[in-house]
């Protein structure tokens, strides 16, 4: 097996960085095959179904989680997430806290309540998995690099036409 390295989702795998000291990542969830469990796009403006709230509330409730990060710039969008994290990392907590370990606290916690809704009646029974398996995280290195994303982040409900006519 050797010469098979697999990469772990607990290391953001950006050779020569050091993912357990403080900083910000940008990351990027998608659903499983793209469904639009999270609403839909209107003018440009994405308006939340019920399972959208539950995505939010459990982004926003990251920081609780986790007292050493906290939220920055977010979306929802139908079918996809995309958010900023920063960490404040003490040699105490760089184990234990991950880009990796938080996303899969988020998909399980979203998870665990599509789980509830559906059961209660108050979501739509789906087929299979909420999230693809990976997410795309991408170290931010800079102010401008930053301010790009969070740009990113507030126009993408307004591009998504762009998308869905291709």
């Amino acid at each position: 097996m050797s010469g098979n390295i697999r990469r772990r989702r607990d290391s953001l795998g950006y050779p020569g960085s050091n993912h357990a000291q403080s900083g910000a990542v940008f990351v990027t969830l998608c659903t499983q095959i793209r469904q639009h469990f999270f609403g839909e796009i209107e003018d440009g403006q994405m308006i939340l179904s019920l399972a959208g709230h539950v995505a939010v509330e459990c982004w926003q409730s990251i920081p609780n989680r986790f007292p050493i990060v906290d939220t920055d710039a977010f979306v929802v969008m139908p079918d996809h997430l995309h958010g900023i994290l920063f960490t404040e990392v003490t040699n105490d907590e760089a184990p234990l806290t991950t880009a990796g370990g938080i996303i899969r606290w988020f998909r399980a916690s979203v998870h665990a309540a599509f789980v509830r809704g559906v059961r209660d009646s108050q979501l739509p029974p789906y087929d299979g998995r909420v999230w693809q398996r990976n997410f795309d995280d991408e170290i931010i290195r800079s102010e401008e690099h930053l301010t790009r994303l969070q740009r990113y982040i507030e126009v993408d409900p307004g591009r998504w036409w762009e998308r869905s006519e291709t």
